[in-house]
């Protein structure tokens, strides 16, 4: 019986314990701008493209809201280039909620890319970024 309930006890510390690093956890992920951020990677429709989906989310309007940085390596990891987001090159918006498009990169057909996707919001003085790497893609 002394066995059986030391076992609940130790197995109710354990669960508690989890339940307050989950939170812990929670909290440090959460942010005053970026409410959501994803990308992906897919076959592009011509000779060579990779395409770049990105999904940029705040609560409030940003400032600036997009993707600040997209490096695009090969398959076995060797570095190819770097595009950096502005307004100009469509990557970036301004006094928006949502910043939601693709980006074609050009490579050469057959070869296999993927893509590290840096994506931010700011509001006032505050900003924030997130950082994902793509699936590999072999370019048509």
């Amino acid at each position: 019986m002394k066995k059986r309930i030391l076992s609940l006890g130790l197995l109710a510390i354990f669960v508690l314990s989890m339940c307050c690093v989950g939170a812990a956890a929670a909290e440090a992920r959460a942010s005053s701008t970026l409410t959501l951020f994803t990308a992906s990677a897919s076959k592009g429709n011509n000779s060579g493209e990779v395409k770049i989906s990105y999904d940029v989310q705040t609560n409030t309007p940003a400032d600036k809201v997009g993707i600040s940085s997209i490096a695009i390596y090969k398959s076995d990891g060797s570095y190819v280039t770097t595009v950096t987001g502005t307004t100009g090159n469509g990557l970036v918006r301004t006094g928006a909620y949502r910043h939601k498009s693709t980006y074609v990169y050009t490579g050469t057909s057959g070869t296999s890319y993927y893509a590290v996707v840096t994506g931010f919001a700011t509001i006032g003085s505050d900003s924030d970024s997130r950082t994902v790497t793509t699936s590999t893609i072999k370019a048509p």
